[in-house]
């Protein structure tokens, strides 16, 4: 069925407004999507009628922002293929979840000589971390590069992926909106007994997103792209790497134990949600999916 694209506008309380005299025509999406009214509603219906903090309080409106807030790791987790909700970290954005990964693994498993293989299209979010980890461990990093089309040159991929401890690549382009072939990428990776981190900011808004079908052992995506709020992301990880990692900030939540002498960690994902989270953002985001999957991903 074709979507019924005026029908769709009028979700959009934005797409109301005039700019110069004209009616409002968004076309940025790319950067930061906009808000359908039920994302609105969903955050003002947190803040009026049952916010409290998460997994602290034992009261009737707590333990209702807490099930509010699982429950949309859950439709999250169910939306990208996630063998369970454990798998489903909660960040601030696609940045802060390569950035985990990239202090929780990436610091604790390579060093000098140690090799990473990127590509000559990714956004700063997946080139800068890499960089800071080359400064400070010596790291090697290698670059896909990019076809006269716009395309992945994967042609030499083999040759570059030799040697390689991690593939970090984004799954569509924030620039020309190429899709990478992911699946034959991973391949390769896990062929050369590296892990692969697919940066899906744009991927996840679009399509249909399979982690297991993908191949990819870490996956991040945002909220602000996908008709989410700002301030909300999403790191996925397989259990067992993520259960192998330490935490990536240390605070309130993320601890099982505290003394004055040691601390011991929380299991995941809580381990890698330090400190009040963005309550209202999470469950928005969960309302995002809601909206996303009655259109229809296709």
């Amino acid at each position: 069925m074709a979507l019924d694209v005026t029908r769709v506008k009028k979700d959009f309380p934005l797409l109301d407004r005039e700019v110069h005299g004209r009616r409002l025509v968004y076309l940025d999406s790319a950067s930061s999507s906009q808000k359908p009214r039920a994302v609105l509603d969903a955050m003002d219906d947190v803040y009026e009628t049952h916010y409290a903090n998460t997994h602290r309080g034992v009261y009737a409106i707590a333990e209702e922002a807490t099930a509010a807030y699982e429950g949309a790791r859950g439709k999250l987790a169910r939306f990208i293929g996630a063998a369970t909700d454990r798998e489903l970290i909660f960040t601030k954005n696609v940045t802060e979840a390569i950035n985990l990964v990239a202090h929780s693994w990436a610091r604790h498993n390579l060093g000098e000589g140690d090799a990473i293989l990127l590509s000559e299209m990714e956004h700063h979010a997946n080139l800068v971390p890499w960089l800071m980890l080359r400064e400070e461990r010596g790291v090697e990093l290698r670059y896909l590069p990019v076809t006269d089309d716009g395309h992945l040159d994967v042609n030499d991929l083999d040759r570059l992926v030799d040697g390689v401890k991690l593939v970090s690549i984004t799954a569509m382009s924030n620039v020309l909106g190429t899709l990478t072939p992911v699946h034959e990428v991973a391949d390769a990776a896990h062929a050369a007994d590296a892990l692969l981190l697919v940066d899906a900011a744009q991927y996840v808004p679009h399509l249909p997103t399979d982690v297991a079908a993908l191949g990819c052992d870490f996956l991040g995506f945002t909220g602000h792209k996908m008709l989410g709020p700002t301030g909300i992301g999403c790191l996925w990880g397989r259990e067992s790497l993520l259960e192998s990692m330490p935490a990536f900030l240390g605070g309130g939540e993320m601890i099982r134990d505290v003394r004055l002498d040691g601390w011991e960690p929380t299991e995941i994902p809580w381990k890698f949600e330090a400190g009040t989270q963005p309550i209202a953002e999470a469950i928005g985001l969960g309302a995002a999916v809601d909206y996303l999957e009655a259109l229809g991903m296709r």
